[in-house]
C-alpha cells in the first residue's frame, strides 16, 4: 500500500515519493515551511520533523541558566577571580618609583654607528 503525503494527505506513488524526516512527501509538497521554496534532499534542513530552506531554518536560542545556589556561588567566585589584584612589593626596593628612573634621571643614549 502506498503511504500518504505528510503535507497534503494524498497518496504518494513511488515515482513522486520523497522519503525524508521520517515521512513521505510528494516532490511538490516537499517545500520550506516559511517561504514554500521547493526543496530536495541536498538543500533542505529539518527542524522538528519539518523541512526548511537554509534562509528560514529556525535559529536556536539559548536559555537562561537557573540561579541555583551552586550557580550563584560559581558566579560570585568567577567575579572575585576576575577582579584585578594589587601587585606585591618587590623585594629589596621600591621598584621604578624608588629608582633613579623614578626621580627623573636621564639615561645616556648610545651613539649610532
Amino acid at each position: 500500500m502506498n503511504p500518504n503525503c505528510a503535507r497534503c494527505g494524498k497518496i504518494v506513488y513511488p515515482t513522486e515519493k520523497v522519503n525524508c524526516l521520517d515521512k513521505f512527501w510528494h516532490k511538490a509538497c516537499f517545500h520550506c515551511e516559511t517561504c514554500k521554496m521547493t526543496l530536495n534532499m541536498k538543500n533542505y534542513k529539518g527542524y522538528e520533523k519539518k523541512p526548511y530552506c537554509n534562509a528560514h531554518y529556525p535559529k536556536q536560542s539559548f536559555t537562561m541558566v537557573a540561579d541555583t545556589p551552586e550557580n550563584l556561588r560559581l558566579k560570585q567566585q568567577s567575579e572575585l577571580q576576575s577582579q584585578p589584584r594589587p601587585k606585591p612589593p618587590r623585594p629589596g626596593g621600591q621598584g621604578v618609583k624608588g629608582s633613579a628612573l623614578g626621580r627623573g634621571a636621564v639615561l645616556p643614549l648610545s651613539p649610532l654607528a
